[in-house]
């Protein structure tokens, strides 16, 4: 990836992954370690999230990476149940996890929203036991529309849930078949007013750029989406590189036209617009937030944040602690997998009771840079305070420079904040702030999806093209 500085075509192209974990390199250790990693974790955390894995569908989605499986025997969600509650009270017990306030949970997917009610005040209370929630600010739990119940929504506000979300992608008929997305559009419209009686903020997600979609379509799932009166509305642009081989064949089949970087560029233009139009704030890379006291012409909206994403995305001192299958723990100067088969997971947790991990240390400087390389671009701004500029490498501090230097990030006394420009740049500037490494290990990820058979992805897709800039 190279600057050119082309306006708001800053780079030659479009990195093509847009959500990834931070740091991916490091050195694997023992666990035995942990203890000690541990308590030199905690003394830089000033705040930790917590994130809960449940890997269950009743249907796949075609778009989807992430650890998930089909439930046929509705005992295996019992038997995870009981691993999951095994993992957080052996690790409570030999770990000082506990010790962190608590400022975020997530419940993701799968579809945590299958497990049934008892099952969710169980997860919560063993929580409350184990972590200290007083300061929790944010309680976010991910659901599909058919198996939302009253019950269950008890359930989540008994527990502390205050963030609802849900995966809604498109209202196009012809989009939600090739996704494999089953709930109807009256079941979506039930499940909204269902959620907007019970939570103040409800979010859900939206896709575009898919090959063969226009802007006819991506503006009528954006007005629709709007005319919900959700809070929150996530749109990101689809992934190629991370979605299933099977929507690639169905793409293929009906022989539909990659849209072309520059072509799926344009369109972020016109959700940002089209959003900031209909009353909705950009918040973060990707997010928007229904607001009535926003400046249309302010790059960001800082009234709101996902609290979540400050600490996959955020300062050095706010890290995160995964459980559940395939689950990662991103503390300062480690990294913490999971088991990544279920059966595996729920072996190890319910028969062995063994704590099984992969753990990596890395360099310290790679958390101290977090602020500027992923908090910076991400959420628009980062206080100069909170950043240990005597921790900083000069390389990155230059590269800080030619982007303020293009226009897309503003120095200013006590923060750095991204440019308009910027903001529609943001992936392509968390790659090229990295060091070189970290770059390698993402591309490293590229190059594997992109020798699965089946997966088509054309240079346009990445590249802006030589034609452009002529």
């Amino acid at each position: 990836m190279n600057i050119v500085g082309n306006g708001i075509f800053a780079f030659d192209r479009q990195y093509p992954l847009y959500n990834f974990f931070y740091p991916s390199s490091g050195r694997s250790v023992d666990s035995a370690q942990l203890e000690h990693l541990f308590i030199s974790a905690n003394s830089v955390a000033k705040k930790r999230a917590l994130y809960f894995h449940i890997p269950f569908c009743d249907t796949i989605c075609s778009f989807c990476p992430f650890t998930r499986g089909l439930v046929k025997d509705r005992s295996v969600i019992d038997s995870y149940v009981s691993a999951l509650l095994t993992e957080l009270s052996a690790k409570a017990n030999k770990y000082p996890i506990g010790s962190v306030p608590i400022n975020a949970i997530f419940f993701g997917g799968g579809t945590p929203s299958l497990l049934s009610p008892d099952h969710i005040r169980t997860i919560g209370k063993a929580i409350r036991e184990y972590f200290d929630l007083s300061d929790i600010e944010e309680f976010s739990f991910e659901i599909e529309v058919k198996s939302l119940t009253k019950d269950k929504i008890d359930a989540m506000k008994e527990i502390g849930v205050s963030h609802p979300r849900f995966g809604l992608q498109s209202f196009s008929k012809r989009w939600r078949d090739l996704f494999t997305l089953t709930a109807t559009l009256e079941q979506i419209s039930s499940a909204i007013e269902l959620l907007k009686h019970n939570f103040n903020t409800v979010s859900f997600d939206l896709l575009y750029g898919m090959s063969g979609q226009d802007e006819a379509e991506l503006l009528k799932d954006l007005t629709a989406a709007c005319d919900t009166g959700c809070s929150n509305i996530d749109i990101y642009p689809i992934d190629n590189v991370m979605t299933q081989t099977s929507l690639h064949k169905s793409l293929l089949d009906l022989q539909c036209e990659p849209t072309s970087a520059v072509r799926k560029f344009t369109m972020n233009l016109l959700v940002d617009e089209y959003m900031r139009s209909r009353g909705y704030a950009p918040h973060n890379g990707h997010g928007y937030r229904k607001t009535d006291v926003y400046n249309r012409d302010k790059v960001i909206y800082e009234g709101y944040t996902f609290q979540y994403h400050e600490h996959v995305y955020g300062y050095h001192d706010y890290d995160l602690l995964g459980f559940g299958v395939n689950a990662i723990s991103s503390l300062f100067g480690m990294t913490i997998q999971n088991p990544t088969s279920r059966s595996r997971y729920i072996e190890a947790y319910t028969r062995t009771r063994e704590i099984v991990v992969k753990v990596r240390t890395h360099p310290e400087v790679l958390d101290y840079a977090r602020p500027l390389i992923l908090r910076l671009p991400y959420h628009g701004f980062a206080d100069k305070a909170r950043i240990a500029f005597n921790k900083i490498p000069g390389v990155l501090l230059e590269r800080i420079e030619q982007l303020v230097g293009i226009g897309l990030i503003r120095d200013e006394s006590t923060h750095y904040r991204i440019t308009k420009a910027g903001w529609y740049n943001y992936v392509n500037m968390m790659y090229f702030l990295m060091t070189q490494t970290e770059r390698q290990c993402l591309d490293n990820i590229v190059a594997t999806q992109l020798e699965t058979p089946d997966r088509f992805i054309s240079t346009r897709e990445i590249v802006y093209g030589d034609e452009y800039f002529t």
